[in-house]
C-alpha cells in the first residue's frame, strides 16, 4: 500500500516539466573577517578602556575596604586618589551608555531593552 502510493507520486513528478535552476553557492571566505579594532567577526571587540574603568569603579573601593579591615591606616592623599579614580571610572562608564533621547524612535518609552 505504501509502495503503491510512492510509485504514483514518482510517476506524477516524472511527468512534470520542472526546469529549476538554482544559483551557484558562493564560496566561504578563506580567512575570517577582521574588524578595524583587530577582533575577528563573531567575537565582541575588546575595549581596554571599559575594562580599566570597571576596574577603577570596583577596585578602588574594594582596596579601601580591605585596607580598613586589615587595620592599615591609609594616608589621606591615597584615599583622595582612590576616590578620584572611582569618580573618573564612573564618569567614563556613564558617558558610554547608549543615547535614548528625543531622536530615538521609541522615546520616551524604551519598552523592554535587552
Amino acid at each position: 500500500m505504501a509502495n503503491g502510493s510512492g510509485d504514483e507520486f514518482d510517476r506524477i513528478v516524472e511527468g512534470l516539466d520542472l526546469e529549476l535552476e538554482f544559483p551557484a553557492e558562493e564560496p566561504m571566505p578563506a580567512s575570517p573577517v577582521v574588524h578595524p579594532s583587530g577582533a575577528t567577526e563573531g567575537a565582541p571587540p575588546s575595549n581596554h578602556r571599559r575594562a580599566f574603568a570597571w576596574g577603577a569603579v570596583l577596585g578602588a573601593p574594594l582596596l579601601l575596604i580591605l585596607a580598613t579591615v586589615s587595620g592599615w591606616l591609609v594616608p589621606r592623599p591615597l584615599v583622595v586618589v582612590a576616590a578620584l579614580i572611582f569618580v573618573a571610572g564612573s564618569i567614563y562608564l556613564i558617558s558610554q551608555l547608549p543615547e535614548h533621547g528625543p531622536g530615538h524612535p521609541d522615546w520616551p518609552d524604551d519598552g523592554a531593552v535587552l
